[in-house]
């Protein structure tokens, strides 16, 4: 193996996720034809990240379970606020409602004591 090969396989996963520059993109390609350890190499690599993205249909029903869970942590949550903020307007409204009345007792006390 040379120099370039070390080089190349040290690419490789650069080279498979486009970031690269141009230049060495078309090194790397004119390699890659000329070498079929590097070739090999760099399939091998290809067909380990497309692994990564193969979902069994177990990982597929776990991470079903683990949505519906934070869904409903979510849901939970957000009735919770929606109480506590109708709690708050009420509460709110009740005060602003007891001073009011309590104004307009004083008031009218006020105005009877004057006469």
């Amino acid at each position: 193996m040379n120099m370039t090969c070390k080089i190349v396989r040290d690419l490789a996963e650069l080279y498979q996720e486009h970031i690269v520059s141009r230049e060495s993109a078309e090194a790397i390609r004119k390699h890659l034809r000329s070498c079929p350890d590097c070739r090999k190499y760099y399939r091998e690599c290809d067909a380990a990240e497309a692994a990564k993205f193969i979902v069994s249909p177990m990982d597929m029903q776990n991470t079903k379970e683990m949505q519906a869970r934070m869904y409903e942590q979510l849901s939970r949550k957000l009735r919770r606020r929606h109480m506590l903020r109708v709690i708050g307007v009420s509460s709110a409204i009740g005060a602003g409602s007891i001073m009011l009345a309590i104004g307009i007792l004083l008031t009218c006390k006020g105005a009877v004591e004057e006469k």
